[in-house]
This record gives C-alpha cells, structure tokens and sequence, in this order.
C-alpha cells in the first residue's frame, strides 16, 4: 500500500488496520476451541486385597469416575497370572487361585468408549497364599469343647511356634442363631482358661449351618491365609428347636 497518496485521517486508519491484523494492543485474541465431549477421559481405579488363600476367587473390582457421562464404558480385563472365572466384561471379576500359591496376580482392565487420546487402564495386584490345613473337626450337639480334640490341636501348634491356629464353628439345623457363637466362646474359654494358651495363636469365628453343630480346627503355616467358613446349609431351612 502506498501511504504517501493518502491522507492523514487515511493514513492512520490504514496503520490501524496493519496493527491489529498483525496482533498488536488491541488485537482480538482468538479464544480456544471447547473440548468435545468425547475428549473429555475419565478416571479409572481398580481395587482388591492385599492377599487371598489359594483356591478362593481373588475378587477385583474398577470404577470409572468423570468422563462423558454418554459413554457407556466397556471393560476389558487381563490377569497376569490364573484364568478370569466369572465377570469378564463387567466393572467386577472373579480369578481362579488355584495352584498358584506364593505368588502375585495383577489383573488389568481396558475401559472403552472414551476418545483414543484417554488413557482409561488401570491394575491391582494380589499375594496368592498358602491354604490353611484343616486338623481335625468335631460336633458338638450340646455346644460343649471336645477336650481330647482341641488338646491335640493345642498340641501340634505347640510344636509349631510360627504357625497360626484357627477355630471355626457352625451351627446344626435345628440350632438357635448364637449356638455356633457359643460353641466358639466355649472351646475358646477351654484354651484360654483350662489349657493357659496365649488367645492370639488360637483365633475363631462362626461359618454359618451344617447338618450339625460342628467345630472345625485348622493349622496355618506362616504365611498362609486364614481358612473360609464352608457351610451347607441355607440358613431359611434352619428351624430352631
């Protein structure tokens, strides 16, 4: 542009002109794009224990949190170790143990839906132990400890000072909702008080019904874990005497 042909008020509305386009003060700034609604990724986390017995299903569980809320998530998941037995394609799983005690298993899952540009992964990773060992087992119909059983088992943690012991008792068909809690109380009080033995080597708890009142005693090396509670009994067919 040749400015001398113009005149003063021309001049200056043609500098104005070149300053702006050329982002001087006073240019207007271009405002970013909003972010499309399928940019917008979410959170992924993933949970479970921090260790399970070998032969229990070891349980992990994602949640996705933000993102489009028009995504429908998929999920996708991996295990590093086992095989997946219940839950692939759902926010929750199930991995078989079985045989892989002492070690680890990662699980991993893949959440789809989002943008590509999401990373929406996420993993947890578990110990797989030892199983307990059951020792022995008795019942119990009137909830009282069966000495010479539990002496054994007192016995042979004895002879086992790093090992662990374990008492589970179940209730009978025809029991009332506390007896297995009593049945518990009463071989404990025979431990603790007849037999003098420290309470934290000998833990118990209750499993839930069997046919009959029943006391199961188990021994855990170090590092394995604690036994499960293995009822057979629907607690609606119970009927109390």
């Amino acid at each position: 542009m040749n400015l001398r042909r113009l005149g003063p008020a021309a001049v200056a509305a043609a500098v104005a002109s070149i300053w702006l386009a050329q982002g001087g003060p006073g240019a207007p700034v271009a405002s970013a794009a909003p972010a499309k609604s399928a940019d917008i990724c979410p959170a992924v986390t993933v949970s479970c224990p921090d260790s399970g017995s070998e032969g229990a299903a070891a349980s992990y569980g994602a949640e996705v949190s933000g993102g489009d809320s028009a995504v429908s998530p998929t999920f996708n998941w991996t295990v590093s170790a086992g095989s997946i037995e219940s839950g692939q394609g759902t926010p929750a799983i199930g991995v078989a143990t079985a045989g892989l005690a002492g070690s680890t298993i990662t699980a991993t899952v893949d959440v789809g839906g989002y943008s590509r540009s999401c990373s929406a992964s996420n993993s947890c990773t578990m110990s797989v132990a030892r199983p307990s060992r059951k020792f022995a087992e008795y019942v119990t119909n009137d909830l009282a400890p069966a000495r010479p059983v539990l002496d054994r088992w007192l016995a042979a943690l004895a002879a086992a000072p790093e090992a662990q012991g374990y008492l589970i008792a179940y209730g009978g068909r025809s029991s009332g909702p506390d007896d297995a809690q009593k049945a518990a109380d009463a071989a404990t009080d025979y431990t603790l008080n007849v037999r003098k033995v420290d309470g934290a080597r000998t833990l118990s708890g209750v499993g839930g019904y069997r046919d009959r009142p029943t006391v199961e005693l188990f021994i855990s090396a170090p590092g394995a874990g604690p036994p499960m509670g293995t009822p057979t009994v629907d607690p609606k067919d119970v009927k109390p005497r």
